[in-house]
């Protein structure tokens, strides 16, 4: 029986993942990288849910106002790392109260995510 990959698992899968992240021009690619995974690994948290409003531009086949919910696998400050199992997809909250996070079209890799 194959077990199914806890989302913190999913997530250092998916930290090798840099085709959609942007890299500044004269910035050493492997270096910033590096910088991104471990600042994620620093901000780790037990997975826990949380909601966002999506806001424009909004996110591919979520409606702009809806909410979505995922996984908070990162966070730090006003920075969410969400991870949603059904869409198998990571997205940033953004937002300082877990009352009142916006999700504003950005979704992709770990980090890509962090970085926006």
């Amino acid at each position: 029986m194959q077990s199914t990959p806890s989302p913190i698992e999913k997530l250092e899968t998916a930290l090798s993942e840099t085709s959609d992240v942007y890299v500044n021009s004269g910035v050493d690619e492997a270096s910033y990288f590096e910088e991104l995974r471990s600042d994620i690994r620093s901000h780790l948290c037990e997975p826990f849910e949380v909601s966002a409003i999506v806001q424009e531009p909004g996110l591919a086949g979520v409606p702009v106002g809806s909410t979505i919910s995922g996984l908070c696998l990162a966070h730090s400050e006003g920075y969410w790392l969400v991870y949603h199992p059904q869409h198998d997809r990571f997205y940033c909250f953004w937002g300082i109260d877990t009352a009142h996070l916006g999700a504003h079209g950005v979704s992709g890799s770990p980090l890509c995510c962090w970085s926006s």
